[in-house]
């Protein structure tokens, strides 16, 4: 068995490259989709700052100023925002440094150039089109790490907890673009908002890399009485609610007793499972549904962590507090 801080090192490694991933292309995604929409919509700047619950981190530090430009800054540049993507790829970067021996070498190489990247184009993104270039960079230098980790590592107990981090991360960001969809199947929502549902819909589902496999799946327009069971409960789909929780519970099952994060993450299924979708559309049902998905997702984390990186400690108190954001 792997030393318990190796172990912690390279799962959250894998967390924090699954999470600059996906800010990234959430970010990008979500500026596209505002240069659609008129101003006066119920999806704004400011929904990014409530999707990853930043309320007031950012309000200590910006006030009441949520420009685009600020919320762009504190998003991707603000090292004071543990959340932001010069943060996560700083963390990163300092796993992989502490875990050279176990990763092939061309991760370091990657990672660092990456960083060099990132470091040199802070500076001009309050230019929406350098902003962008950024995005799509640091999209693709994530998914060249991915490769090359997937590509060349053995799949041994290192690759299985980079394998439960991945696809933990990636089960919470899905959660969270979903609670994002609920002002979408708000009754309340705005008649503007619904004149534009079919776009936002296709940019929910281009936030999580979908709307090719939806299209191909269910074969009709976009709309949300669709969307929603595909990126909750369709099996094949890799990042769809039901298919990551059931591929961490495929890696848990492979790594030395795993007998307690299993029992939560076996909750986890049987709780969608349960789900009554087409009753979840209604006003708050979704919004409700993922905040208590996110709160799950954290315990389950909390016994991984208790089961392999501190067995003998309290969890609360040893952990590197990363699972903020």
């Amino acid at each position: 068995m792997m030393l318990s801080r190796v172990a912690e090192r390279v799962y959250w490694m894998s967390r924090y490259l699954e999470r600059t991933e996906n800010v990234a292309r959430l970010l990008n995604v979500h500026t596209s989709l505002l240069m659609d929409l008129p101003g006066d919509m119920e999806i704004n700047w400011y929904t990014l700052i409530k999707l990853f619950n930043a309320d007031e981190l950012f309000r200590e530090h910006y006030g009441k100023e949520a420009s685009e430009e600020n919320i762009m800054r504190f998003l991707i540049a603000d090292k004071r925002n543990p959340g932001s993507l010069a943060s996560l790829f700083l963390s990163v970067r300092e796993n992989v440094r502490t875990s050279l021996d176990l990763l092939p070498d061309a991760t370091w190489e990657q990672v660092n150039q990456t960083h060099i990247i990132m470091n040199n184009s802070l500076s001009s993104i309050s230019s929406r089109h350098s902003r962008q270039n950024l995005l799509r960079t640091l999209l693709k230098q994530c998914q060249t790490i991915r490769g090359i980790i997937d590509g060349h590592m053995s799949r041994d107990n290192t690759y299985r907890f980079m394998q439960v981090g991945k696809y933990l991360e990636r089960a919470d960001m899905t959660s969270r673009i979903l609670e994002m969809g609920s002002l979408l199947l708000s009754k309340s929502r705005s008649n503007n908002l619904r004149k534009y549902e079919g776009i936002l819909w296709t940019n929910l589902l281009q936030a999580l890399s979908a709307r090719q496999m939806y299209q191909q799946r269910v074969r009709s327009r976009v709309k949300g009485s669709d969307v929603l069971p595909f990126l909750m409960m369709d099996g094949d789909f890799p990042r769809s609610l039901y298919y990551t929780i059931k591929a961490t519970g495929h890696y848990l099952n492979q790594l030395p007793e795993p007998e307690i994060p299993l029992v939560m993450q076996q909750r986890l299924i049987e709780y969608l499972e349960e789900q009554d979708i087409p009753s979840l559309l209604p006003e708050g049902q979704v919004h409700t549904l993922m905040d208590h998905l996110q709160g799950e997702l954290g315990m389950l984390h909390a016994d991984i962590a208790t089961t392999w990186f501190y067995p003998d400690r309290d969890e609360q108190q040893q952990s590197q507090a990363q699972a903020q954001g």
